[in-house]
């Protein structure tokens, strides 16, 4: 006799498929069907389909912050532990492009999103002051810079940018975190070369 899984591995499942394939695309009943569980399953964790899928991308944005700040961490400076946590956050997100077009369609999903960045450039923005501190980047306001990124964060995620610009998201964000990334180094002037003396 079959036992019914964990709430663990179901979980699990069903974030690696809302997270894949999105939500718009899917009923409840096709859910249930590929879930090989009852509606009911699916209506404990939540009244809709849309705050069923809310509810996993928030799970998943929210461990991604948590790999991120571990990223920091492990970093030997504030300058790779801010390229480390930029790039934790952003590559290991798992959300597809569906994905992130649905929860960009819902109200509360763009929340769910704006929140994630929200703690992300707030995270970010303690380790400017600390790069600022250790004299390795410029002392630019990190609260500046900070919301700065967040303002960016919403153009880049718009569909019509991507299309026009032929990006996607994942691409778009972390060509824009290298840029003002180098753009806060502060690399040592280079030595000026020693004139050659003429030839006699």
């Amino acid at each position: 006799m079959a036992t019914r899984r964990t709430d663990e591995a179901f979980l699990e499942e069903l974030t690696h498929l809302l997270i894949t394939t999105g939500v718009s695309s899917l009923t409840i009943g096709e859910m249930a069907q590929r879930m090989r569980c009852s509606r009911r399953r699916l209506y404990e964790i939540a009244e809709t389909k849309e705050e069923l899928f809310v509810h996993v991308c928030r799970n998943v944005l929210e461990a991604n912050l948590e790999k991120g700040y571990a990223a920091a961490k492990r970093a030997p400076d504030a300058a790779r532990a801010i390229s480390a946590y930029m790039h934790a956050t952003l590559n290991a997100t798992g959300l597809s492009k569906a994905a992130l077009t649905d929860l960009d369609a819902i109200e509360t999903g763009r929340k769910v999103f704006d929140d994630y960045q929200l703690a992300r450039v707030r995270g970010l923005e303690s380790m400017i002051e600390e790069g600022v501190r250790q004299g390795l980047m410029a002392p630019h306001n990190p609260r500046l810079v900070s919301e700065a990124i967040l303002g960016a964060a919403h153009r880049l995620r718009n569909q019509q940018f991507l299309q026009q610009t032929g990006m996607k998201i994942g691409d778009a964000f972390s060509e824009f975190y290298e840029l003002i990334l180098n753009g806060l180094l502060v690399r040592p002037s280079a030595p000026t070369p020693r004139a050659k003396p003429p030839r006699g």
